[in-house]
């Protein structure tokens, strides 16, 4: 039976890939996800896309597939991805939101259409190497959520932080050990790298709301909530400072974050309703409104 990729409604559209069908049949689940996001990524994510389909053809034959989501792309990454795309044979599906979501809304529309029995997402700039993979599969098959974590004694990647980073890593650390105790044993919330069981995904339904880049921590701490269990692994990971995208817009992006952990708190709170409040509501879609305005998310 053939599947059709499906088309995105008004708000995104599938970048020019709606009529190619998947021939996938029903028992055929791939084995592994692989969701990258991507906004304007047009000069690496040719060599990204290149260096996943080497490595899970190595290692899963075609029991893979690739989802690619462009938010808000305004150079020609959707054109570099929809090419691969049509001669992949349906192991590369491209997703273009026109419409900026933010890195979080990316993911959650993707992960409605993944198929893997593992879901794996990872950042376009490929920091974490494609071996790395293997552990996050390896740990997802005794527990249900696996997170990268790159701060560790010994670590290269610490070693090639800007000292401005760092702080902003840490501290962002310390405030969500005070503002959610049960994060308190993780030293990486952040990391872009994550996996978990593709049924567990499902457990979590509309807990997962936070469309900026502090999904993961909304991820994370959800899983939690649901009794899933999490486990951080030390993972090889590069830094490249020259090609970020936080960087330059590193306290603009810490102001939002935080309004966001604000409302993942809430949200977990007696105080949900706050959130929904006629007079809260207006304010709070203010600021995510000035926040979405940034060219990064």
């Amino acid at each position: 039976m053939n599947k059709k990729v499906q088309a995105v409604n008004s708000e995104m559209s599938l970048a020019s890939d709606e009529a190619m069908a998947r021939e996938i049949s029903l028992d055929s689940q791939p084995r592994v996800s692989v969701v990258i996001p991507a906004f304007n990524e047009e000069a690496r994510i040719g060599s990204t896309i290149s260096q996943w389909m080497g490595f899970l053809g190595e290692h899963y034959s075609r029991s893979y597939e690739i989802l690619v989501v462009m938010d808000g792309c305004t150079d020609q990454t959707v054109d570099v991805v929809s090419k691969i795309s049509n001669q992949s044979e349906g192991l590369i599906i491209s997703y273009y939101f026109p419409r900026k979501l933010g890195k979080g809304g990316a993911l959650i529309e993707a992960f409605r259409g993944a198929r893997g029995k593992v879901l794996f997402f990872t950042d376009a700039d490929c920091s974490v190497p494609t071996g790395e993979l293997l552990k996050f599969v390896s740990t997802v098959e005794k527990d249900d959520v696996a997170i990268g974590c790159r701060y560790f004694k010994g670590s290269d990647f610490v070693d090639n932080l800007p000292l401005s980073r760092f702080i902003f890593s840490r501290g962002f650390n310390a405030l969500l050990k005070i503002m959610f105790p049960a994060l308190k044993h993780f030293h990486d919330t952040q990391c872009g790298a994550k996996a978990i069981q593709r049924h567990m995904l499902d457990t979590l339904g509309d807990d997962l709301f936070i469309t900026d880049f502090a999904f993961d921590v909304n991820l994370i701490y959800a899983a939690l909530r649901h009794n899933l269990s999490v486990r951080e692994i030390r993972i090889k990971s590069n830094h490249y400072e020259n090609e970020s995208k936080i960087s330059p817009k590193l306290l603009k992006i810490s102001f939002a974050m935080f309004l966001s952990i604000v409302r993942l708190r809430l949200h977990y709170s007696r105080f949900k309703s706050l959130i929904h409040s006629s007079r809260l509501k207006p304010l709070i879609g203010l600021l995510m409104r000035v926040y979405h305005a940034s060219p990064l998310v």
